[in-house]
């Protein structure tokens, strides 16, 4: 057996419990709800032994990334699938896009065969939502529990809770810190600048809402200086209480995390700023969101300015254009949409995932 990443971080780990112990310790981590990093509850429906391969992933093989796959079909005829002996393929776990329900397949210790690059099937952990890839509208309660599913491996594997957007992985599977990826983002194993793996997938499609989803996976880990949109009219309290009273903040708007952060009756809370207005949100009434009004940002490729989200093109500004948000998120059409004022003149809506 080597000695991978999470070895080494359990070490890193064992150090900074000593200091745990003196008392070293912030407020803010010391503060955040443990139960958020717990499994959701799936159902087991062992696939076919010779659709996967037995391992110790935890002890001998580094887990680095978390592979979304659309499946092209219901949840049931997926875990079927799964199940046949012919079909020489498998996932850790089904999601099911109508239901919400997970359904376990392969343990997360073995290795199941769902990428079409062998180094990213053993260092990931894969999983099939139902549906089908630019057809299907993906609900909140889909993201919702794919995401407390991320958030419970993320910790388990110490990979990152976070989105890689923009390009294909590496094409070493473990270049880099890992994180979150769609399958059209493996690398073909053949030629690493071409993706979705040795079939050229391109799941989970254009309505996997990317901005969205990552909201729910970073819920629990907003740092100081992040941001988040209110969920709800009434999400922002005077206090870190369901029972104190409410600021006027709407639906969508934005705030700031102070680096605040408390729990109060099994519910994390964040004290935000917005503007010159401090309020308390539960962590169930928001979603991390990578920008906030005035964030500077740049095009990460040509990218379509538009009316209104998902509405007439008024231009293209190309790669490296550089601009302020304005307004936002609106979520619709399968992207997370910001208003952008950009240097060349040019204001208006534009996908998220191509911003950074």
């Amino acid at each position: 057996m080597h000695e991978t990443r999470r070895t080494i971080l359990k070490t890193i780990g064992g150090i900074a419990g000593a200091g745990a112990l003196s008392g070293q310790v912030t407020a803010n981590r010391a503060s955040r709800l443990s139960a958020a990093a717990t499994k959701p509850v799936a159902d087991w429906a062992p696939a076919d032994e010779s659709n996967y391969s037995e391992a110790n992933r935890e002890s001998d093989l580094d887990i680095w990334w978390f592979i979304v796959h659309v499946a092209q079909g219901d949840a049931d005829g997926t875990v079927n699938w799964f199940q046949n002996p012919k079909s020489n393929v498998s996932a850790h776990y089904v999601a099911d896009h109508r239901t919400g329900n997970l359904t376990q397949q392969v343990d997360e210790s073995d290795i199941a065969w769902h990428a079409g690059n062998w180094p990213y099937n053993q260092h990931s952990i894969g999983v099939e939502h139902s549906g089908w890839v630019d057809q299907t509208q993906f609900s909140d309660e889909l993201y919702d529990v794919s995401a407390r599913l991320v958030r419970w491996e993320a910790t388990k594997f110490d990979f990152p809770k976070r989105v890689r957007r923009y390009d294909i992985a590496p094409c070493d599977a473990m270049d880099g810190e890992g994180g979150i990826i769609g399958h059209v983002q493996v690398p073909d194993p053949y030629d690493c600048s071409q993706p979705g793996g040795i079939s050229g997938h391109t799941d989970p499609g254009s309505l996997w809402n990317w901005g969205r989803y990552e909201g729910f996976v970073r819920r629990y880990d907003i740092e100081s200086g992040e941001h988040a949109v209110m969920l709800s009219d009434d999400a922002v309290h005077h206090g870190a209480d369901g029972r104190s009273s409410t600021l006027d903040v709407l639906t969508g708007a934005v705030g700031t995390a102070t680096g605040n952060v408390h729990v109060h009756h099994g519910e994390q809370w964040y004290k935000l700023a917005f503007g010159g207005r401090h309020g308390w949100v539960a962590a169930t009434d928001l979603l991390y969101a990578r920008f906030d009004s005035g964030s500077t940002i740049e095009t990460t490729s040509g990218l379509s300015v538009r009316d209104e989200p998902s509405d007439t093109r008024l231009a293209t500004v190309p790669e490296g254009t550089a601009g302020t948000v304005v307004d936002g998120p609106v979520d619709t059409g399968g992207y997370r949409w910001w208003k952008v004022a950009y240097e060349g003149g040019e204001t208006g809506w534009s996908a998220g995932y191509w911003l950074r």
